[in-house]
């Protein structure tokens, strides 16, 4: 991991993030689904998520937020200064993903705003799976501290 924080002042609008892909696990969804204490149906029974027409496995929609944030945290080139505020997460949700696929996120800055003498950053992402279909599209909120 970096040393390098990322500073406010150094990051221009239109910056985008180095997309990593990580690998969306059969048990991670569990974690998630055990930490966020979802017991839906089409998560852990078969017929219930065809029957939805979400085919077989799916993924909670919501797990796209630990995959969007990892694309501004996971940079070579620097880490997010600690202190920063995760002020607002909004998702547009695409396609199912799931279990088993390879997601790359990629994120840009696009808007940088001071209020209230703090420093504020919206990042945009979106989130691909291995066939280079479009799963999930975020715009994430922060308040930066540096």
């Amino acid at each position: 991991m970096p040393e390098k924080e990322l500073v406010y002042d150094e990051i221009e609008v239109g910056r985008e993030f180095e997309p990593p892909a990580l690998e969306l696990t059969a048990e991670a969804v569990q974690k998630y689904l055990e930490a966020v204490e979802d017991d839906t149906p089409f998560y852990s029974n078969q017929q219930e998520a065809e029957k939805a027409g979400l085919g077989w496995p799916v993924a909670p929609p919501t797990t796209a937020a630990m995959f969007s944030r990892t694309s501004v945290l996971l940079q070579k080139a620097g880490t997010m200064p600690p202190g920063s505020v995760h002020a607002r997460q909004e998702f547009q949700f695409v396609a199912p993903f799931r279990p088993g696929d390879t997601l790359t996120t990629t994120a840009k800055v696009a808007e940088k705003f001071i209020r209230k003498e703090r420093k504020w950053m919206v990042i945009e992402s979106t989130t691909k799976n291995q066939k280079g279909e479009t799963v999930v599209i975020g715009r994430m909120t922060g308040i930066w501290p540096k």
